[in-house]
């Protein structure tokens, strides 16, 4: 017989890398586990989430029809492959995640009478910067998953109270997102870890600054690019710029920089698995995205340390205070951007925002209380 106090838990969600929303799912169902739960995640067939839940010991169920573009044919089987899932798995407890996996969740979740229904939302998809057909559609998506879920988790409080969500706010709770203290290589041991000695030689006198992201839109990557190429051509002290992370932009943000001419001090690193214990090699993270909601890599910078300038986007406000824990500008400004760059040269500089930031992640993001308030809701 089932003690009461353990529960059967399904995670959803729609791809299997691992982005910030699959390394949320990864830590919360590990966390389940550890407390006794029956748990499973549903997702894409395969991917690094999926390597680390087999890693984990983890259950995961594969949901062949994920994948991000919609196509009415594949989101009917996928309907009727959560309806398998569930069905089989029988959850007490349903945690949706991502946009997709939302709505096609939660509303087979009601058919197969879940009991209890989560689901967080990784920063609402209508604040994206697209066409206003598709706001529209992820709004209507966004609204039908809430009215079906019992309780909405927000990652930022900025996302507490969703445009024109008649009857929602009551469902909603924040949680920020939140990391625990990682062991990092030392400078010497991960810039040779990840550089040639010539590169490092090269650029021994330079600034070194990272961005941890997907290549994707949201990202923003090359508002870094061209800020960090202007930057360049008009000072003496030069940045090194490094992007560490694959995506569909990749040729795209490549052409570019070799049209600015800027490939001598920006640097494609591709995928790096665990990429914060290398963050010692740098002096300073941008983060120039578009939509976030509380992105693991800001946490992590704060960590590691390290001075950050940041997209006055998302939950971002709520970590970095403009000109006390970083720097904070409007993503479309590349010339604030470059500006903000040009002031995190000053050594004195990036040691006091980093030390500042330091604090306010360690004191206020611990990734044991965003498990702990998570799991009380299951």
């Amino acid at each position: 017989m089932k003690n009461d106090t353990q529960k059967r838990i399904l995670y959803v969600i729609t791809k299997g890398n691992f982005g910030g929303a699959q390394r949320y799912v990864f830590e919360l169902a590990c966390a389940a586990k550890d407390a006794g739960h029956t748990v499973a995640v549903a997702c894409a067939p395969s991917g690094l989430l999926v390597e680390k839940l087999h890693t984990a010991d983890i259950e995961h169920i594969p949901v062949p029809q994920f994948q991000r573009d919609i196509k009415p044919l594949k989101e009917l089987a996928a309907l009727l492959t959560l309806r398998k899932i569930y069905t089989s798995f029988k959850p007490d407890t349903v945690h949706l995640n991502s946009s997709k996996a939302g709505v096609l969740g939660s509303l087979i979740a009601i058919v197969c009478r879940v009991p209890n229904r989560i689901f967080t939302a990784h920063g609402w998809p209508f604040h994206e910067s697209r066409a206003r057909t598709w706001r529209a559609m992820a709004w209507i998506g966004s609204y039908v998953t809430a009215l079906c879920v019992h309780t909405v988790i927000v990652v930022t409080k900025n996302d507490l109270r969703p445009r024109a969500m008649i009857g929602i706010h009551r469902k909603c709770i924040c949680i920020h997102t939140a990391v625990e203290a990682f062991a990092r290589k030392t400078r010497l041991d991960a810039r040779a870890a990840l550089f040639s000695a010539e590169v490092q030689k090269q650029h021994i006198d330079d600034i070194w600054v990272v961005s941890i992201a997907e290549l994707t839109h949201n990202k923003n990557i090359c508002s870094a690019i061209k800020a960090i190429a202007a930057h360049n051509n008009t000072h003496p002290q030069k940045l090194f710029y490094t992007i560490i992370g694959v995506g569909e932009l990749q040729e795209e943000l490549t052409t570019l920089v070799q049209k600015l001419g800027a490939s001598s001090h920006i640097h494609f690193a591709g995928y790096v698995s665990n990429a914060r214990t290398y963050l010692a090699a740098f002096d300073v993270m941008v983060l120039p995205s578009y939509k976030e909601g509380l992105p693991y890599a800001l946490l992590e910078a704060g960590v590691a340390n390290l001075a950050v300038v940041a997209s006055n986007v998302g939950g971002i406000s709520e970590v970095i205070e403009h000109d006390v824990t970083g720097l904070l500008c409007d993503p479309t400004d590349t010339r604030m951007l470059q500006q903000h760059l040009a002031t995190l040269t000053d050594m004195a500089q990036r040691q006091t925002y980093g030390q500042a930031l330091h604090t306010h992640v360690v004191d206020y993001f611990d990734l044991d209380t965003m498990c702990m308030e998570t799991l009380a809701l299951y």
